[in-house]
């Protein structure tokens, strides 16, 4: 899509994952749908890119995470995408041949240890930094921390144990063999997507919502905001009347993994 409708009845902002399951839930629904992505690019996060003629590299996210329960085997399985469910190469066959058998044992019942611990102090329903859980003096405590930034994108002392505990695994992890990226861009190959649509002011003033993009002013019945938290808490897209609240809220969502 190059250019913009006047009007539409729903406006989606993003063409993430989230964007684009609306963009598709909403299609035999009879409604005029567009999807407003600022990037030149459909799948946010999702994103795969060639390193070499036989070599594909999911740059954002890569495995199906939960698969037993993640909707994208299904979607996969639908647009003829193969699922690798080989065993992820972490836990004891990540440290297979760098550690001697005793170390690796070590290791993992440090690492059980301090998830237990922090589960633990979690039950009592108190927010605390993840690291107050490492054992004193364990020779482990560098590897378990530089494995949180694996996970969680930040050391312990930036991570919260009640939004650690929150996550759900059920240790079931399969890979898409062209890319996890290009399954959610072939996900989204039909939808209606506006990119390079940076929108900048949601008017909710009037009796119909008028959006202000960089390709223009579009007019919409309902605006479905699928955009990453962090650009409502900058408020890079902004609410006319202001809804505080809001944007609290996705502050708070940027803070979670933060403890306060």
């Amino acid at each position: 899509m190059t250019s913009l409708p006047s009007s539409v009845d729903v406006a989606i902002i993003g063409a993430g994952a989230a964007g684009l399951g609306a963009a598709n839930a909403l299609k035999e629904s009879g409604l005029s749908v567009i999807v407003l992505e600022a990037r030149d690019r459909v799948g946010g996060r999702a994103y795969t890119i060639q390193a070499a003629p036989d070599i594909l590299f999911d740059v954002g996210c890569g495995w199906l995470h939960s698969a037993d329960k993640n909707s994208f085997v299904a979607i996969a399985e639908q647009l003829n995408f193969v699922i690798d469910k080989a065993l992820p190469p972490w836990r004891e066959r990540a440290f297979r041949e760098t550690f001697p058998q005793a170390d690796r044992d070590d290791f993992f019942r440090s690492l059980d240890e301090f998830y237990e611990r922090a589960w633990e102090a979690s039950q009592k329903g108190e927010d605390a930094p993840a690291n107050r859980y490492l054992e004193p003096g364990n020779r482990w405590n560098p590897m378990i921390d530089a494995i949180s930034t694996y996970v969680n994108g930040c050391e312990l002392d930036q991570v919260s144990i009640l939004d650690m505990e929150a996550y759900e695994d059920t240790n079931i992890n399969w890979r898409v063999r062209r890319g996890y990226g290009a399954l959610v861009a072939a996900y989204g190959a039909s939808c209606p997507v506006a990119p390079n649509c940076n929108v900048t002011l949601i008017d909710h003033s009037g009796k119909r919502l008028r959006l202000e993009t960089s390709l223009g002013t579009l007019a919409a019945d309902r605006v479905i905001v699928t955009a990453p938290t962090n650009l409502i808490a900058d408020e890079a897209i902004r609410f006319s009347p202001a809804l505080p609240a809001k944007v609290d809220a996705a502050r708070d969502c940027r803070s979670a993994s933060t403890t306060r």
